[in-house]
């Protein structure tokens, strides 16, 4: 049984057909399990990629950040050593003395401000009209450094603040403020936040993010310090675990925190993973187009071997049609640039020969001469010996003169009995010389038939080409010559000379 034939495509044997739909369906299903499999791969690539990318980028961060914390403990050291801090210790009177001191540091480092505190937070001498902050944590305990990042709101800046204590047992510290260094390391669609001691974000990238906290807000430190801001709101995705939901557009992204020795700031990143998520939400999408285009490559192929096979002959044979083409045209182009009877170039080719000649005087100054040439008594041949003869000798002349000029020159025939000779690179003087070498030999080989010998000359007119020379005026002044050369006797050659030459083979 046969199935009808739908297409002339489709196999038309039935179990063919049957075994063929078989074969794509199994392909099909391969493709979908080998195309999600692929997919997952490329996705976790990715994640881990934007990770390592993020964590480089934190690293640097943390960088420009322990340089910050480092130039401001110098900066507190420097301080505690001062002079005039030791005598107002010991001496009161010296307190004018510290503050000048003071101010000409903070102005000199751009420090934030530098605070003398006793055990009880008391300020015992600043640099600035402003208060320390109010946090209980930055000097509870005098007898060791503490540092601490806290953000400004006031002046919306992260500021470091580091404690560090003068007196042995703790009783006086000296609290030095510096503002932080930016951080702007963008780079891989990543931007970066640093969050204090109470995980507050106290740096950031956007500024919209400095009124959150990043995770549930941590105790206060001091029952004085501002209500804690909310928590940043995001969500993990259903689709990928690793990949956060950022605020109410549900915009992808990937956290990756960054520790670190101190426990006073943390640096996390925020990598965009838009492109990576939406690969997981199409990834049913993205396995059917890969299975559609395998199995239609695999259909593709098996129509492209049965149109091969069917088409075999057809491509034969316009092969062939294709090469015939090719050499009629050829023939058609040489038919019409070449003369029939004596193969010589006709007139168009003959002028297009001079218009390049011309070209190259024109720019290159490179000379050329013509001869228009004219058999003698040709009527007279034709009369007496018949135009079969007369033919003939036309055809004795082209090969007689091709032998006798140079590969270079160009003989072509332009008329009945009318020949053109163009001699490029060639001055007056010797296109004289190679025209009347051609007489000479025209003259000297007659046309031998078996029943007669039929001799014969020509007459030509040699002129040189200028750079302001047309076709039209290369010709004209030519033919003239050739005129000239008739109305003296004919077998010469006359030129733009008083100079004419006749054959010495003639007497």
């Amino acid at each position: 049984m046969k199935l009808p034939k739908i297409s002339r495509w489709l196999p038309q044997d039935h179990y063919s057909f049957v075994a063929t739909s078989l074969l794509l369906v199994a392909l099909a299903l391969s493709s979908w399990f080998i195309s999600r499999h692929w997919i997952d791969l490329r996705i976790q690539g990715q994640l881990q990629e934007l990770k390592l990318q993020s964590t480089q980028v934190t690293s640097s961060a943390v960088e420009n950040l322990q340089r910050d914390s480092q130039h401001t403990k110098e900066i507190a050291r420097s301080l505690s050593s001062l002079s005039s801090l030791q005598l107002s210790l010991r001496n009161g009177r010296y307190g004018s003395a510290l503050k000048t001191d003071l101010n000409q540091f903070g102005k000199a480092f751009e420090l934030g401000g530098i605070w003398l505190l006793d055990r009880q937070g008391k300020v015992l001498a600043q640099s600035t009209d402003s208060p320390p902050p109010p946090e209980f944590g930055l000097y509870t305990d005098g007898r060791r450094p503490l540092t601490r990042l806290v953000f400004d709101s006031e002046h919306q800046q992260a500021r470091i603040y580091h404690a560090n204590p003068v007196t042995a047992n703790g009783s006086v510290t000296l609290l030095v403020c510096a503002t932080v260094t930016p951080i702007s390391l963008r780079a891989y669609r990543i931007e970066l936040l640093v969050t204090d001691a109470n995980r507050i974000i106290s740096l950031a990238d956007n500024p919209d993010w400095l009124s959150y906290s990043l995770g549930e807000p941590s105790t206060r430190l001091s029952p004085d310090a501002a209500e804690p801001p909310p928590p940043l709101p995001v969500s993990i995705s259903p689709l990928l675990p690793e990949v956060l939901l950022l605020g109410p557009g549900n915009e992808p992204i990937l956290l990756v925190s960054h520790s670190t020795d101190s426990k006073d700031y943390q640096v996390h990143a925020l990598a965009d993973a838009g492109p990576i998520y939406r690969q997981a939400r199409e990834k049913d999408n993205l396995a059917a187009i890969i299975t559609l285009a395998s199995t239609g490559s695999l259909w593709g192929g098996f129509l492209t071997i049965l149109t091969l096979k069917r088409n075999r002959r057809h491509s034969l044979a316009m092969s062939r049609v294709n090469d015939e083409l090719l050499r009629l045209n050829q023939q058609l182009k040489q038919q019409a640039t070449t003369d029939a009877l004596t193969q010589c170039p006709n007139r168009r080719a003959a002028e297009a020969r001079m218009r390049y000649e011309l070209a190259n005087l024109q720019r290159y100054h490179h000379p050329f001469c013509i001869v228009m040439i004219d058999i003698d008594h040709f009527k007279r041949i034709n009369d007496q010996h018949g135009h079969d003869i007369g033919d003939k000798v036309l055809r004795h002349f082209a090969v007689t003169g091709r032998k006798a000029i140079r590969d270079t020159d160009v003989l072509a025939r332009i008329g009945g009995e009318e020949f053109l000779l163009i001699l490029p690179q060639t001055h007056h003087q010797q296109g004289l010389q190679l025209a009347q070498r051609l007489l000479d030999n025209i003259a000297e080989t007659p046309l031998y038939l078996s029943d007669r010998t039929v001799s014969f000359t020509f007459s030509g007119g040699l002129t040189e080409a200028a750079v302001e020379d047309g076709i039209s005026q290369l010709l004209i002044r030519a033919d003239q010559f050739l005129y000239q050369a008739k109305e003296e006797g004919r077998c010469r050659i006359c030129c733009d000379t008083p100079l004419s030459v006749k054959s010495a083979a003639v007497g």
